[in-house]
């Protein structure tokens, strides 16, 4: 086993919870801006102080307990707003438990983990309104629904809404706006209550209950504490130096642990500024009106500011000079002149003129992107996590910048690969307080992951590089290929170098079981006609994608030991099936193309080279999750 131990090179505050670390963020910066957002992208923007956000936490925690609700799981489904991170604030600094639920998913999904998470209130958007009426027949043990913001739609009707000075009923659910809620929590106080402000938080009891990807029964329920929130944000801040004012656009949904620990209580933690996107097609236009210094993001966000630059410089045929400007401002860094956001300021004035720091996870990024972007004066830098680490594990940071790689442990954890070969993949296994609590209700499949030495088994492989001590990101336990002569194949990688070739989408590679017992590596490309044609000059029928795919594998092929060559593929026009952040569904979308084949007892022979859509008419929409 090799382990890599996390460094400090930042000082950091000490606190055991969120809700100390809110406080000392208040005492810190309390006049300081630190939300800016808006309900609708037609509004004026509204602003929150540190400190007016800390006293609305109490408010509405306040009422929460006046109304008996002290320790219950705490349902918010909706989009990124200031009201959902004011409702999860007030759950984990004394309310209950915070279960944030993804509010892209079907409703009866919403409703299966609102049961399996044992929800007593629910913040909602209005637009989940309609749906929770129907389906409240189906949670019996929810108390209260709280309407989080107001709406003017006509398609969603006003209700007889509840006073919180009535309580609760005995056999009923009761319907609440947020507004009413903190306007009785604000009296309360005003009568000198103190009961919300005064309880004791307990740092190693859960403190939100998430569920990762997956269909109801599938999701794990993972409980974090105040003591792997608290200790990741400590971790995080100990390699990244990030200055109080730091403007920051919350763009990823806030449910995901990525953004909730890194893009809400980081921020808050460095005394940053958050401004709430207006949603995707806002981001660019956010930017620029917000003057946006960093943004935490997924590598889609990034490929697609990286395209765009790409498409404009192309058209206006600027592109062979930033080539040279880059190798320029390059020897220039050598001696220690860094001009780069002088001589790009046009790029980078697209996004605002003043983004710097770019905070990427969830999936790999292609290292060309990072590498030019830096070369503009933006960096990105890349991380590694999971839900059940709260989230973040490793990452490049403000000491140590090395594309391709997702750098080194956060202070105070210790990453592990499982193989004594320095160089080799094995599991990478993480130790440390960032570790969850377990998963709700499984304790045995807690005790298959996290082993007696305090080890948790990511399923993810991995590598350290012996160069530079970073970690490498290999693939997925589960998706390696394992040939029949031993020899293992990372799909991860091949997908990689197809994802150079523009017009490719999105890709797949997985093991194909031969006649004669071999393991055939195949692959599935999902194609952009329109920049097909654009940049290979062929038409987007068959023959012509054909014989560019061929080419491509010719070239990747040529690059790879013999073992990993691909050897069939097929194309799609389909994008593959994915979860709500973007994941693609491996096993779902290798056993739709199974079950195809052998539904019309197809062989490998009679849909090589082909496209796939043309044998599968099935629908596939309902796997689109």
């Amino acid at each position: 086993m090799q382990i890599l131990k996390g460094k400090q090179y930042f000082n950091v505050r000490s606190f055991e919870n969120l809700r100390e670390m809110l406080d000392q963020s208040e005492r810190l910066y309390r006049d300081k801006v630190a939300f800016c957002f808006r309900d609708n992208p037609e509004q004026t923007p509204q602003t929150r102080t540190f400190g007016a956000f800390r006293g609305e936490v109490d408010e509405l925690g306040t009422a929460l307990c006046a109304l008996g609700l002290q320790g219950s799981h705490i349902a918010i489904v909706g989009e990124n707003s200031y009201a959902w991170c004011l409702s999860f604030a007030s759950a984990v600094c004394g309310a209950g438990v915070a279960v944030p639920l993804d509010r892209l998913l079907p409703p009866e999904e919403i409703i299966g983990l609102m049961q399996r998470g044992s929800v007593q209130v629910v913040f909602y958007d209005p637009s989940f309104q309609q749906m929770l009426q129907e389906n409240s027949n189906q949670l019996p043990g929810v108390k209260l629904l709280v309407r989080l913001r107001d709406t003017q739609s006509k398609k969603i009707p006003d209700l007889p809404w509840d006073k919180p000075d009535a309580g609760l009923a005995d056999e009923k659910s009761v319907w609440m706006r947020m507004e009413d809620l903190l306007q009785f929590g604000k009296k309360r106080l005003q009568e000198g209550s103190v009961h919300f402000r005064e309880i004791a938080i307990d740092s190693k009891a859960m403190m939100s209950l998430l569920f990762t990807s997956g269909t109801t029964q599938a999701s794990k329920a993972v409980m974090l504490s105040h003591a792997n929130v608290s200790a990741d944000i400590r971790g995080i801040a100990g390699v990244i130096n990030l200055k109080p004012g730091t403007r920051m656009l919350s763009v990823l949904p806030l449910h995901h642990t990525f953004e909730n620990t890194c893009g809400f209580f980081m921020a808050l933690y460095i005394g940053a500024e958050i401004y709430v996107s207006d949603g995707l097609r806002y981001i660019q236009k956010n930017m620029k009106e917000y003057g946006i210094d960093m943004i935490v993001g997924v590598p889609l966000l990034f490929a697609n500011f990286y395209t765009k630059i790409q498409t404009t410089l192309a058209k206006t045929g600027k592109d062979k000079l930033v080539r040279k400007l880059i190798k320029i401002t390059r020897a220039l860094r050598h001696v220690g002149i860094d001009l780069r956001r002088i001589v790009f300021r046009q790029l980078l004035d697209a996004f605002g003129g003043r983004l710097k720091i770019g905070i990427c996870g969830a999936a790999p990024i292609d290292p060309e992107i990072i590498t030019f972007f830096d070369d503009i004066g933006f960096r990105i830098l890349q991380g590694y996590g999971l839900t059940e680490t709260a989230p973040v594990v490793c990452g490049c940071h403000s000491r140590l910048f090395v594309p391709g790689t997702v750098g080194q442990p956060v202070s105070g954890v210790e990453v592990a690969i499982d193989t004594d070969r320095p160089g080799e993949d094995g599991e990478i296994l993480v130790r440390g307080p960032i570790v969850m609590m377990g998963y709700y209700q499984d304790p045995e499949e807690t005790a298959r992951v996290i082993d007696q030495d305090g080890w948790f088994h990511t399923g993810d492989l991995g590598r350290i590089d012996p160069s530079d001590q970073c970690i490498r990101i290999t693939g997925r336990v589960k998706s390696m290929i394992v040939l029949k002569n031993g020899k293992k194949v990372f799909p991860e990688e091949i997908e990689q170098l197809i994802g150079h070739y523009e017009w490719v989408k999105e890709s797949i590679v997985w093991g194909v079981d031969g006649p004669d017992g071999e393991v055939v590596v195949s692959a599935k490309l999902v194609i952009d006609t329109d920049l097909f044609s654009q940049q290979t000059g062929s038409d987007a029928d068959e023959s012509g994608i054909r014989a560019a795919i061929e080419k491509i594998f010719q070239d990747i092929n040529s690059s790879l030991p013999s073992f990993k060559k691909v050897r069939h593929f097929v194309f799609s026009f389909k994008e593959l099936v994915k979860t709500t952040t973007m994941k693609v569904r491996r096993p779902i979308e290798i056993d739709r193309i199974r079950q195809m084949m052998e539904k019309h007892k197809y062989r490998w022979q009679d849909v090589a080279g082909r496209n796939i859509d043309t044998y599968d008419q099935s629908d596939n929409s309902s796997d689109q999750k």
